[in-house]
Protein backbone atom coordinates (compact mmCIF):
# COMPACT_ATOMS: atom_id res chain seq x y z
CA UNK A 1 0.00 0.00 0.00
CA UNK A 2 1.38 3.37 -1.00
CA UNK A 3 0.39 6.93 -0.20
CA UNK A 4 1.22 9.73 -2.65
CA UNK A 5 0.52 13.41 -2.07
CA UNK A 6 -2.02 14.84 -4.49
CA UNK A 7 0.37 17.68 -5.34
CA UNK A 8 3.34 15.41 -6.04
CA UNK A 9 4.84 16.37 -9.44
CA UNK A 10 5.44 12.66 -10.15
CA UNK A 11 1.89 11.63 -9.27
CA UNK A 12 1.01 10.42 -12.78
CA UNK A 13 4.17 8.31 -12.91
CA UNK A 14 3.26 6.65 -9.60
CA UNK A 15 -0.27 5.97 -10.81
CA UNK A 16 0.96 4.36 -14.03
CA UNK A 17 3.63 2.23 -12.36
CA UNK A 18 1.34 1.03 -9.54
CA UNK A 19 -1.43 0.15 -12.01
CA UNK A 20 1.07 -1.89 -14.02
CA UNK A 21 2.43 -3.66 -10.94
CA UNK A 22 -1.09 -4.43 -9.71
CA UNK A 23 -1.99 -5.94 -13.09
CA UNK A 24 1.18 -8.05 -13.21
CA UNK A 25 0.62 -9.21 -9.64
CA UNK A 26 -2.88 -10.51 -10.52
CA UNK A 27 -3.93 -10.44 -6.88
CA UNK A 28 -4.88 -6.82 -6.42
CA UNK A 29 -2.69 -6.64 -3.34
CA UNK A 30 -0.86 -3.51 -4.51
CA UNK A 31 -2.77 -0.30 -3.97
CA UNK A 32 -2.20 3.43 -4.23
CA UNK A 33 -3.91 6.10 -2.14
CA UNK A 34 -3.79 9.70 -3.35
CA UNK A 35 -4.43 12.36 -0.73
CA UNK A 36 -3.35 15.70 0.72
CA UNK A 37 0.17 16.23 2.00
CA UNK A 38 -0.33 15.25 5.64
CA UNK A 39 3.14 14.00 6.57
CA UNK A 40 4.48 10.47 6.81
CA UNK A 41 2.92 9.48 10.19
CA UNK A 42 -0.61 10.51 9.24
CA UNK A 43 -0.25 8.95 5.79
CA UNK A 44 0.86 5.68 7.41
CA UNK A 45 -2.10 5.83 9.76
CA UNK A 46 -4.46 6.40 6.84
CA UNK A 47 -3.14 3.31 5.07
CA UNK A 48 -3.44 1.28 8.27
CA UNK A 49 -7.13 2.17 8.41
CA UNK A 50 -7.65 0.81 4.90
CA UNK A 51 -6.37 -2.71 5.48
CA UNK A 52 -7.36 -5.77 7.49
CA UNK A 53 -3.72 -6.88 7.75
CA UNK A 54 -2.47 -8.52 10.93
CA UNK A 55 1.08 -7.17 10.61
CA UNK A 56 2.19 -3.65 9.70
CA UNK A 57 5.55 -2.89 8.09
CA UNK A 58 6.52 0.68 7.35
CA UNK A 59 8.74 1.18 4.33
CA UNK A 60 10.47 3.83 2.23
CA UNK A 61 11.46 3.94 -1.40
CA UNK A 62 15.13 3.77 -0.38
CA UNK A 63 14.75 0.29 1.13
CA UNK A 64 15.93 -2.83 -0.70
CA UNK A 65 14.93 -6.32 0.43
CA UNK A 66 18.22 -8.12 -0.09
CA UNK A 67 17.80 -11.52 1.57
CA UNK A 68 15.30 -14.05 0.28
CA UNK A 69 12.97 -15.68 2.76
CA UNK A 70 12.57 -12.57 4.90
CA UNK A 71 8.80 -13.11 5.03
CA UNK A 72 9.11 -16.69 6.30
CA UNK A 73 11.65 -15.55 8.86
CA UNK A 74 9.33 -12.76 9.95
CA UNK A 75 6.50 -15.25 10.52
CA UNK A 76 8.81 -17.34 12.71
CA UNK A 77 9.90 -14.35 14.81
CA UNK A 78 6.32 -13.13 15.27
CA UNK A 79 5.30 -16.52 16.67
CA UNK A 80 7.56 -15.80 19.65
CA UNK A 81 5.10 -13.09 20.77
CA UNK A 82 1.60 -14.62 20.88
CA UNK A 83 0.23 -11.57 22.71
CA UNK A 84 1.08 -9.37 19.72
CA UNK A 85 3.27 -6.95 21.64
CA UNK A 86 6.51 -6.54 19.69
CA UNK A 87 8.53 -4.16 17.57
CA UNK A 88 10.68 -6.09 15.11
CA UNK A 89 13.18 -4.78 12.61
CA UNK A 90 15.65 -6.15 10.09
CA UNK A 91 19.31 -5.32 9.63
CA UNK A 92 19.33 -2.19 7.44
CA UNK A 93 23.14 -2.08 7.11
CA UNK A 94 23.15 1.45 8.50
CA UNK A 95 21.61 1.80 11.96
CA UNK A 96 21.44 -2.00 12.38
CA UNK A 97 20.97 -2.99 16.04
CA UNK A 98 21.49 0.58 17.28
CA UNK A 99 18.13 1.89 16.16
CA UNK A 100 14.87 0.65 14.64
CA UNK A 101 14.29 2.66 11.48
CA UNK A 102 11.44 0.60 10.01
CA UNK A 103 9.27 -0.86 12.79
CA UNK A 104 7.19 -3.99 12.25
CA UNK A 105 4.13 -4.09 14.52
CA UNK A 106 1.04 -6.20 15.08
CA UNK A 107 -2.57 -5.14 14.59
CA UNK A 108 -3.12 -5.69 18.32
CA UNK A 109 -0.36 -3.17 19.11
CA UNK A 110 -1.80 -0.64 16.64
CA UNK A 111 -5.39 -1.04 17.81
CA UNK A 112 -4.35 -0.80 21.46
CA UNK A 113 -2.57 2.54 20.94
CA UNK A 114 -4.89 3.85 18.22
CA UNK A 115 -2.15 4.61 15.71
CA UNK A 116 0.52 3.00 13.57
CA UNK A 117 2.71 6.12 13.94
CA UNK A 118 2.20 8.78 16.59
CA UNK A 119 0.26 11.46 14.67
CA UNK A 120 1.77 14.48 16.46
CA UNK A 121 4.98 14.05 14.46
CA UNK A 122 5.23 15.73 11.06
CA UNK A 123 7.97 13.50 9.68
CA UNK A 124 10.82 12.65 12.05
CA UNK A 125 11.05 10.44 15.17
CA UNK A 126 7.90 8.41 14.49
CA UNK A 127 10.07 5.30 14.28
CA UNK A 128 12.04 6.31 17.38
CA UNK A 129 8.83 6.71 19.39
CA UNK A 130 7.75 3.14 18.57
CA UNK A 131 11.21 1.73 19.22
CA UNK A 132 11.37 3.48 22.59
CA UNK A 133 7.94 2.11 23.51
CA UNK A 134 9.12 -1.40 22.66
CA UNK A 135 12.29 -0.95 24.71
CA UNK A 136 10.24 0.34 27.63
CA UNK A 137 8.22 -2.90 27.73
CA UNK A 138 11.12 -5.19 26.79
CA UNK A 139 9.75 -6.14 23.37
CA UNK A 140 12.30 -4.63 20.97
CA UNK A 141 13.51 -7.43 18.67
CA UNK A 142 16.31 -7.02 16.14
CA UNK A 143 16.67 -9.60 13.33
CA UNK A 144 20.36 -9.30 12.56
CA UNK A 145 20.84 -11.97 9.92
CA UNK A 146 18.17 -10.78 7.46
CA UNK A 147 19.13 -7.72 5.42
CA UNK A 148 16.63 -5.10 4.30
CA UNK A 149 19.06 -2.39 3.31
CA UNK A 150 18.32 1.29 3.90
CA UNK A 151 20.04 3.05 1.02
CA UNK A 152 19.71 6.56 2.42
CA UNK A 153 21.72 9.27 0.68
CA UNK A 154 23.89 9.59 3.79
CA UNK A 155 25.14 6.03 3.16
CA UNK A 156 26.36 7.09 -0.28
CA UNK A 157 24.06 4.58 -1.99
CA UNK A 158 21.49 7.01 -3.39
CA UNK A 159 21.22 10.59 -4.60
CA UNK A 160 20.04 13.44 -2.39
CA UNK A 161 16.85 14.25 -4.26
CA UNK A 162 14.19 16.93 -3.78
CA UNK A 163 12.34 14.96 -1.10
CA UNK A 164 15.49 14.59 0.99
CA UNK A 165 16.13 18.32 0.56
CA UNK A 166 12.59 19.15 1.68
CA UNK A 167 13.14 17.33 4.97
CA UNK A 168 16.63 18.69 5.58
CA UNK A 169 17.31 19.82 9.13
CA UNK A 170 18.25 23.36 10.07
CA UNK A 171 19.13 25.20 13.26
CA UNK A 172 16.12 27.48 12.81
CA UNK A 173 12.50 26.33 12.63
CA UNK A 174 12.41 22.97 10.91
CA UNK A 175 10.36 19.78 10.88
CA UNK A 176 13.20 18.05 12.66
CA UNK A 177 13.26 20.59 15.50
CA UNK A 178 9.47 20.61 15.86
CA UNK A 179 9.28 16.83 15.89
CA UNK A 180 12.11 16.52 18.42
CA UNK A 181 10.17 18.84 20.73
CA UNK A 182 7.13 16.54 20.54
CA UNK A 183 9.00 13.79 22.39
CA UNK A 184 9.53 15.94 25.48
CA UNK A 185 6.28 17.88 25.31
CA UNK A 186 4.08 14.79 25.13
CA UNK A 187 5.99 12.44 27.40
CA UNK A 188 2.76 11.84 29.32
CA UNK A 189 1.26 10.24 26.19
CA UNK A 190 4.32 8.04 25.84
CA UNK A 191 4.02 6.87 29.44
CA UNK A 192 0.31 6.17 28.97
CA UNK A 193 1.08 4.09 25.89
CA UNK A 194 3.69 2.09 27.81
CA UNK A 195 1.05 1.20 30.37
CA UNK A 196 -1.47 0.33 27.64
CA UNK A 197 1.00 -2.12 26.09
CA UNK A 198 1.90 -3.63 29.45
CA UNK A 199 -1.79 -4.23 30.13
CA UNK A 200 -2.15 -6.56 27.13
CA UNK A 201 1.14 -8.43 27.59
CA UNK A 202 1.06 -12.03 28.77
Amino acid sequence: MLYVDDDDPEREVYEKVIAQLAEENNKGSISLTIGPSIGVPRAANKLAELTAADIFMTANDDQVYVDEGWDDRLDAEIEKYPDGVFCLWFNDKWESENFCTFPILSRRWVETLGYLQFPFFEHFFADAWLWMLAKAVGRDHYIEDMVVEHRHWKTGKSEKDATYEMHATSEDDSRHARDRAVIDKFERYFLADVEALKAIMT
